[in-house]
């Protein structure tokens, strides 16, 4: 007999056993099996009873449709054809030493409910099973397998357990609830009640009870409601359905107790009532604690509301306001009314917050229950004038939790802080101030030494040759011409010097407010020729060609000794910064302002460096590109400002600068700036 005769059938498993390369199993090809062997193994494929055949030395292992289920997922179709015991390890212990009876001594057994834990669908289950082992003999009567008849009983044993669970249960449930139990017969109006009925209604024990009897424990402003119910159940109104709590008299100084009435009406064919069966539940703990919540959260509310940090309550995964107080409104929206935000989810009701970072926290706290605490976070909201005001707060963000312990909402606290991070940037800003200031000072006394120690240095080499000349050749070695020569060159090291010192006085000056501006009636026009003539030779010995426009008579109120030095500021920046090109001189009046520039054709200034320059130690170029202190514009800019005028400078790199002031004309004597008279600034 071949493989497709043997394991004939639709079935799964004769399909898998006629695929099966049995003769690379122990049991060997299909034709060499005993017929014992096929027997077994025809009758158990057609047969829808689970059966399960362990078969020869190393019990390999047959079985039918029917038995497959109880594989579940891990086994099947893995089991057919090895070893058992590759197949069962878990319940080996269990089993084999069943299986070895049968092999050994031919001894059957039968098992009922049998629980045999196996590992099925990725771990271990308990299953139960109702099985007998039988042995399979071959043709000489020796036994060569053993052959399982079973029933899995899982399903059963479990509803079994359950339902005992369920019933036991129920009766301690009962038992604790501390129900009394009650049944009115309808025709009599005679009521029966239990012990617990009776003491919960505090009424003498006796076998039978009126209505009246009942009703004239329960609470006087209980009573009408009680009767309108019942009545509505025996008509029939409420399908005989009967609920309602109520209070029932206490003792002498005692609190009345609260009951929880359920009852059914039966009724006959008719729709008369006949039976009326219920219970009663003593609920005065909840009543009292529902009592005492509703005083608890109404002193809560008058807390919160009159709480001095802004408070709100969020609900939902959507963050709907469902309280706040004036505080949180006052704070936050500048006005606006809490209508604005009540009963609408976050994200709507303050779309402003959307890219701020809040609705993500929000989210973040409610998904995991861990609160967050903001420090002087950056917020913008809309006031109640629709206008965005910036401001900066502390708040906690704390879930709320129901009373079973699941996240229903978000506490919001929050108060504003801008005043205290305004006040704290202020002193941040005055300490950057001070450092920057140290940092000044420390390069102005480097700047300064080394300024000052160039014209000292220039004198004192002067003085050292001039001497040593003066020791080999006498008067002799100082011809007119060279004498003259090293007189002005002394005088320009110190004028230099001269310069430098009195720039380093009028700085101190300025700091102290001591600045001394004396205006007078000066002729504007005679002092810029004045001026620019008298730096005639450094134009010529730095190759530079002046070209001027000065209008004629321009007399002005100003300190004639002031305005020369914001000149000579303005001639030595063009001299030292534009050699070789041409620099041009132009005093003007127009609309009642005199105004002096002069423009230079040197490397020019970058934009970002106008205002710069005019800042006290401040240059366009690094100390090692040319010399100075950094003091002449911003000396400068603070002498205009005394006389109540303008400075300015226009430029761009490679296009050279215009340095230009202005002057009010026919201004008269009046307190400046600093409190000392002079002009009145331009507002």
């Amino acid at each position: 007999m071949n493989a497709e005769e043997l394991f004939s059938g639709t079935g799964e498993m004769a399909a898998r056993m006629r695929a099966m390369d049995w003769a690379s199993t122990p049991v060997g090809p299909v034709e060499r099996w005993p017929g014992s062997l096929r027997t077994t193994v025809q009758t158990l494929l057609h047969s829808r009873h689970p059966m399960f055949l362990w078969w020869g030395p190393q019990l390999i292992q047959f079985y039918n449709d029917a038995y497959v289920p109880s594989f579940g997922k891990g086994k099947h179709p893995a089991a057919l054809g090895r070893p058992g015991r590759e197949t069962w390890p878990e319940i080996w212990p269990i089993i084999g030493p069943q299986i070895e009876d049968v092999m050994r001594e031919g001894k059957a057994s039968w098992n009922e409910d049998q629980l045999v834990p196996i590992f099925r669908n990725g771990r271990i289950e308990d299953v139960y099973w109702t099985y007998g082992y039988s042995p399979v003999f071959d043709e000489s009567g020796k036994i060569q397998g053993t052959l399982v008849v079973c029933t899995e009983t899982t399903g059963r044993i479990l509803s079994e357990q359950a339902l005992r669970r369920s019933q036991d249960r129920l009766r301690r449930v009962v038992e604790a609830s501390g129900a009394g139990t009650w049944e009115l017969e309808v025709a009599t109006r005679v009521l029966t009640a239990d012990a617990r009925m009776t003491e919960l209604f505090g009424l003498p024990e006796q076998a039978e009870y009126g209505i009246p009897q009942f009703l004239e424990r329960i609470h006087p402003d209980d009573v009408d409601a009680v009767r309108v119910s019942i009545a509505a159940a025996l008509a029939g109104e409420t399908k005989g359905h009967y609920l309602r709590e109520h209070r029932v008299r206490g003792g002498s100084g005692e609190r009345p107790r609260w009951v929880e009435a359920r009852g059914q009406v039966s009724f006959d064919a008719e729709g008369r009532a006949t039976r009326f069966i219920g219970t009663a539940l003593d609920i005065s703990e909840r009543k009292w604690a529902e009592e005492e919540g509703q005083l608890a959260r109404q002193e809560l509310q008058s807390f919160l509301l009159q709480a001095p940090l802004g408070i709100a309550i969020l609900s939902g995964p959507r963050h709907v306001y469902t309280f706040v107080n004036a505080p949180y409104m006052s704070m936050l929206f500048g006005g606006r009314p809490a209508t604005d935000l009540l009963h609408l989810p976050v994200r709507e009701a303050l779309p402003e917050l959307e890219g701020q970072g809040f609705h993500e926290i929000l989210d973040g706290v409610y998904q995991t229950g861990k609160s967050f605490h903001g420090t002087k976070l950056r917020a913008s909201m809309v006031q109640s004038d629709g206008a965005e005001r910036e401001l900066f707060i502390n708040f906690t963000y704390q879930a709320k939790r129901d009373p079973a312990g699941r996240i229903d909402g978000i506490l919001v606290v929050i108060y504003e802080v801008t005043d205290q991070v305004n006040e704290q940037k202020e002193i941040e800003q005055l300490a950057e101030n001070l450092r920057a200031a140290i940092v000044s000072r420390d390069t102005f006394l480097g700047v300064a030494s080394h300024e000052l120690n160039t014209p000292l240095t220039t004198l004192k080499l002067q003085a050292q040759m001039s001497k040593r000349l003066f020791a080999n050749q006498g008067l002799a070695a100082f011809p007119p011409a060279r004498f003259e020569k090293l007189l002005d060159t002394t005088l320009i090291q110190v004028d230099r010097l001269g310069r430098l010192v009195n720039d380093m006085l009028d700085v101190s000056r300025i700091s102290t407010g001591k600045l001394t501006v004396i205006p007078e009636e000066t002729n504007l026009s005679d002092l810029v020729r004045e001026v620019l003539g008298r730096f005639t030779p450094q134009f010529e010995a730095a190759g530079i060609q002046l070209e001027q426009q000065v209008a004629d008579g321009l007399v002005v109120r100003l300190d004639a000794a002031r305005i020369e030095q914001v000149l000579t500021n303005f001639i030595t920046n063009a001299i030292k910064y534009a050699p070789g090109k041409p620099v041009h001189a132009k005093l003007e009046s127009r609309e009642g302002w005199v105004k002096f520039s002069l423009r230079d054709e040197g490397r020019g200034i970058p934009p970002e460096h106008h205002e710069r320059i005019f800042v006290r130690f401040e240059r366009a170029t690094s100390a090692s590109e040319s010399s100075g202190l950094g003091l002449g514009l911003y000396i400068s800019k603070q002498l205009i400002l005394e006389h109540g005028g303008r400075i300015s400078v226009e430029s761009e790199p490679g296009q050279g600068a215009t340095f230009s002031f202005e002057l009010r004309q026919g201004a008269k004597d009046s307190p400046g700036p600093s409190g000392r008279g002079g002009p009145t600034p331009r507002s």
